[in-house]
């Protein structure tokens, strides 16, 4: 299938089946968060702790869809000079984003109707930041999409990407196959949609797909995302999906560097936290990074989807030894550093239980006298240095003890996702 025959089936599957299906009056009561996209996370990872989103941010969301993304951007960076740029070719998805911002009562957006192919000859300028998620696996050549994304990056910018994983997709890709082959391609949308759920309910209870059904749920079943969620997993025109080393080499085709996997699997890209035993981790000690996370992706063979930040900047991201940083926590644990304080029994072992991405997470923490009244100070604006002089003035401890106990606070958490530095 040629290009603009692709492009075409594409705009044609997410205007009659707008991805994900999302209700604009949802708005009313919650806020999505999407990965990559919180404000004080893309800070740490991607510049150092130190960008001021206050004065002239711009993102671009390049395969905005039904809006998630943007909304959650433009939702933080209101009440600013940000701007957000959404772009998506798709105007029945684009539909349902603006209604979800006009709800909200958002007006820090600009809307296009582009494929991200023409973003090179839309004059739209650069950004500091670009989300795209789940676009470029759909384009017959990524690395064309990943060009034209990076040809609208500041020097100094950041992106987000999310393309689909190899290992964890195993059974998606043998019914797309099964599909090809039974179902005629003369067909609409929705007849493909009837006949797809006739031939997922005969298949037997051994077949891969089934025994896995529970991590598909959500796309395909009426509760979920339905219909769009069927047609986007299970028949879509062109579907590829990545390695790690393959998406190693498509951040280097467009001249970017991957700086780091995120999302709620991101622990399993560290083979450490899939293989206790010794001989075996001495095997991969010498290794580079990418090596690693290579071998992890095999270990955990479960990853559906690889999500990261890249740079064109080779260090661009925050430290414990940058002490002019201050440090602050995110997600369930956000505004949380009084509790922690007050919870804190020197000599007692405090557990907290919190959820991240619909994952229960325990925190524990050996209570001291120094790590209580570190809490206290983890408020994003009290600079390493003055926490350090506080709590010796307050405790008498050293600066070296006080150092530690901070940097083993910030390597507990910080695997988990709540946890970043920033400049106050």
């Amino acid at each position: 299938m040629d290009e603009s025959k692709i492009i075409s089936s594409v705009k044609q599957q997410y205007e009659a089946l707008p991805y994900p299906p999302r209700n604009p009056e949802d708005e009313k009561i919650r806020l999505l968060r999407t990965v990559g996209d919180t404000l004080s996370e893309l800070n740490h990872y991607c510049f150092k702790g130190k960008k001021n989103f206050n004065q002239d941010f711009r993102c671009l969301v390049a395969g905005g869809g039904t809006g998630d993304s943007v909304i959650n951007l433009a939702e933080q960076l209101r009440g600013t000079s940000a701007e957000i740029v959404y772009l998506d070719m798709s105007a029945a998805s684009r539909s349902i984003a603006e209604q979800r911002a006009a709800v909200r009562g958002l007006t820090n957006i600009t809307w296009l109707t582009e494929s991200l192919l023409s973003i090179p000859e839309l004059d739209i300028g650069k950004f500091d930041y670009i989300n795209c998620s789940g676009v470029l696996h759909h384009l017959s050549d990524p690395v064309e999409g990943a060009r034209a994304l990076a040809s609208a990056l500041k020097d100094d910018g950041a992106m987000y990407l999310m393309v689909y994983a190899e290992y964890g997709r195993h059974a998606i890709y043998l019914m797309q196959k099964l599909f090809r082959e039974l179902i005629p391609p003369h067909l609409n949308i929705q007849e493909k949609v009837n006949m797809a759920r006739r031939i997922i309910g005969s298949l037997p209870a051994h077949h891969a797909f089934i025994k896995d059904l529970d991590k598909w749920a959500n796309e395909i079943t009426a509760s979920g995302y339905g219909d769009p969620g069927l047609y986007d997993l299970l028949l879509h025109s062109i579907d590829r999906c990545y390695s790690v080393d393959e998406v190693y080499a498509l951040a280097a085709a467009a001249e970017l560097k991957l700086v780091t996997f995120l999302g709620p699997d991101r622990r399993f890209y560290d083979p450490a936290h899939l293989a206790a035993d010794e001989s075996i981790r001495a095997a991969w000690r010498e290794k580079s990074l990418q090596a690693q996370q290579s071998i992890a992706e095999k270990l955990f063979s479960n990853h559906i989807k690889h999500q990261c930040y890249l740079s064109r900047q080779a260090a661009c991201t925050a430290s414990m030894d940058d002490e002019d940083n201050a440090i602050i926590l995110e997600h369930e644990l956000a505004n949380q550093n009084m509790a922690i304080h007050e919870a804190i029994k020197p000599g007692e072992t405090l557990s907290i239980t919190f959820t991240i991405n619909n994952e229960k997470t325990v925190f524990q923490l050996s209570g001291n006298k120094v790590n209580k009244a570190c809490f206290r100070y983890m408020d994003g604006k009290t600079p390493i240095s003055s926490i350090i002089r506080k709590v010796k003035m307050k405790c008498g401890d050293s600066e070296q003890k006080i150092r530690s106990e901070l940097r083993s606070i910030f390597e507990t958490l910080f695997p988990m996702g709540c946890i970043y530095l920033q400049h106050p």
